[in-house]
């Protein structure tokens, strides 16, 4: 057969085909089809399809995920309160410790020193006062007197001395040189005496109070002094405020350390919280004291509201929700590990609840069902288009052309065709 002979041949033969399949025609060769083999060759018979009633609903319980951090309720970064020289770190990254336990110190030498320096002032200094509480001491007293007393006469000796210059200076026996040494030297007679009963006056008198408190200030500066040393000393040793996990260790022996600077890091393992930013609305319907499930590492752990911190995070527009595990709970938990709280809410919203099955892929972003309309043929499949408003588990919350009691196709959906004759089952 020659292509030109094909060429009219083949679509010949695709007419035929065609014919038959359309119209029922048989091929030029071939007898007439019975009627009755016509009439089983029509009929159909209905494709059983399993179906589901929907009904719509006008809102719907929406479970929300949010995720947060486990952190430990107390951690806290230790250093010493004054610089020095580290002389020993007694512990390592991993230990666990006890509230008050001794964890490092300081070289010392030089405030030990200054300490001993200080305490030998302050004895003096407290010898000073008690001589000045007690008084100066009788003998003392005696001998003060009799150097008035000796002032005093050789104060007279003087001024009689001075008044027979005077007249002597009158008639001329002696000169204005003299004159002027006896002036002299009864003034300074005077001026010892004067001194000499002063200082018996306040001897016998006792010591002035005003020197008394005077001293009394000396040592209490020393006294204070001898405070601050003490008190750097104190500080010079480093002691844990709780009990915890030390989970850093910044530096080692023989290092200056500056004072403030973070020597070891402390974590509380068993006061555990869950740090979890919710939106406010969410936020607002949880109370102190209400208890939830946390989720952390697939592991269900009891919690209470503890707090809820009174600033909203800029970044996340969320407020955060303080949980506290009890000790028990976090007992397997770490400080760091990620966790999650599921939390309903009622939304507003019309829809119809449909398995997740009896859907399929639309156009434009959107699903479609397949609806079961009764008519006076039978029961035929319809398509109608729907979107996605809410999905949980395995059903989704849809919105669309649908009717309150309507019966979607649920599944088998690949071997059905719209307009397709079926048999519902429910």
């Amino acid at each position: 057969m020659t292509k030109r002979q094909l060429y009219w041949i083949v679509p010949l033969l695709l007419a035929a085909v065609y014919g038959v399949y359309q119209f029922g025609f048989a091929p030029i060769g071939e007898g007439h089809v019975n009627a009755d083999e016509t009439e089983a060759t029509s009929t159909i018979d209905p494709l059983p399809v399993n179906v589901q009633s929907i009904e719509k609903v006008d809102s719907f319980i929406q479970n929300r995920t949010y995720v947060g951090t486990v952190r430990a309720k107390q951690r806290s970064d230790l250093g010493f309160e004054v610089s020095g020289r580290i002389e020993s770190i007694l512990v390592d990254e991993g230990d666990k410790v006890e509230k008050g336990q001794l964890l490092g110190f300081l070289d010392t030498q030089t405030l030990e020193a200054q300490k001993s320096a200080t305490l030998a002032n302050l004895q003096g200094a407290n010898a000073q006062l008690l001589e000045m509480n007690a008084g100066p001491r009788k003998e003392r007293v005696e001998a003060a007197r009799s150097d008035a007393i000796a002032a005093k006469s050789r104060s007279d000796v003087a001024n009689l001395n001075l008044k027979r210059r005077k007249r002597l200076r009158e008639s001329a026996a002696i000169s204005e040189e003299d004159y002027d040494q006896a002036l002299f030297a009864s003034r300074t007679a005077d001026s010892n005496y004067e001194s000499a009963l002063q200082r018996y006056r306040e001897l016998a008198a006792g010591t002035r109070q005003e020197k008394i408190l005077a001293q009394k200030a000396s040592v209490a500066q020393l006294e204070s002094m001898v405070k601050e040393v003490e008190v750097a000393i104190e500080k010079s040793t480093l002691t844990a405020p709780f009990s915890g996990t030390v989970t850093r260790r910044y530096l080692d022996p023989g290092s200056i350390a500056p004072a403030s600077t973070p020597i070891i890091k402390l974590v509380e393992q068993n006061q555990l919280e869950a740090w979890i930013g919710l939106p406010i609305p969410i936020a607002n319907k949880l109370n102190v004291g209400d208890s939830r499930l946390i989720m952390v590492s697939g592991q269900a752990v009891d919690a209470k509201v503890s707090a809820k911190l009174q600033e909203l995070n800029s970044a996340t527009q969320t407020q955060t929700v303080i949980f506290g595990f009890q000790p028990q709970a976090a007992s397997n938990l770490l400080s760091g590990q990620l966790c999650e709280i599921e939390i309903e809410s009622r939304k507003q919203g019309a829809g119809f609840w449909i398995p997740t099955r009896s859907l399929s892929k639309g156009i434009r972003g959107l699903w479609s069902v397949l609806i079961v309309d009764k008519q006076e043929s039978g029961h035929r499949v319809q398509k109608r288009d729907v979107e996605v408003i809410n999905t949980e588990n395995d059903r989704v919350l849809v919105r669309g052309t649908l009717n309150d009691g309507e019966q979607i196709v649920i599944d088998g959906l690949h071997r059905i065709a719209e307009g397709q004759l079926v048999s519902p089952k429910l």
